[in-house]
């Protein structure tokens, strides 16, 4: 399945459920819009930090996995094993890996969403000066998600600058769309 079609699933997703602002709690998604269960176990490869059983309708996650964002995502990735992968039981590739990560980051980091957070260091005086890792960690806690997979979604956009209009707040993924919409400020990210 391509970029695009995961993205557009798990945008439908969050619009059924009403999500506009985050976190996005995969646990509670996992129990309540797709019922599976969630069983904190160990695991026998402490490499793992989730398996999903279709049979069982149920999540196992790896309880040496501590940190709040990466169990979230965890989660996360499971559901999209679930939602993209659920008919090719006993089948695992490479590629099936890089969806179930795309759908967990489109669940729990929805671009649009992203921007809207993001562009609120710019409307506050003294948070539009934070340096990028700290704007990068707050984000990050603001989504339930590892600094790092915000990192990454952030790069997504293949931007190096974000260009934000200071005077609203808006963020334009590039030059051209920033240069035509507004004559504000750029801010390095």
């Amino acid at each position: 399945m391509n970029r695009k079609n995961i993205e557009q699933l798990a945008n439908r997703i969050l619009q059924a459920e009403k999500f506009s602002k985050p976190p996005i709690i995969a646990e509670q998604l996992a129990e309540f819009y797709f019922d599976l269960e969630i069983e904190w176990t160990s695991l026998q490869n402490d490499n793992v930090a989730a398996a999903l059983s279709v049979s069982e309708k149920r999540i196992y996650v790896n309880e040496l996995v501590t940190n709040v964002g990466l169990k979230n995502f965890t989660i996360a990735h499971e559901i999209g094993h679930w939602v993209l992968h659920k008919d090719l039981i006993g089948q695992h590739s490479p590629q099936m890996e890089r969806e179930a990560d795309k759908f967990a980051t489109y669940l729990l980091m929805p671009e649009k969403i992203v921007r809207e957070e993001f562009s609120k260091f710019n409307e506050h005086r003294f948070l539009k000066y934070f340096p990028t890792d700290m704007k990068v960690s707050s984000l990050a806690d603001t989504f339930c998600v590892s600094y790092t997979a915000m990192k990454i979604r952030l790069s997504q956009w293949e931007l190096k600058l974000i260009y934000v209009d200071f005077n609203s707040g808006k963020c334009y993924r590039s030059k051209k769309e920033f240069l035509e919409k507004e004559a504000g400020q750029i801010k390095l990210f």
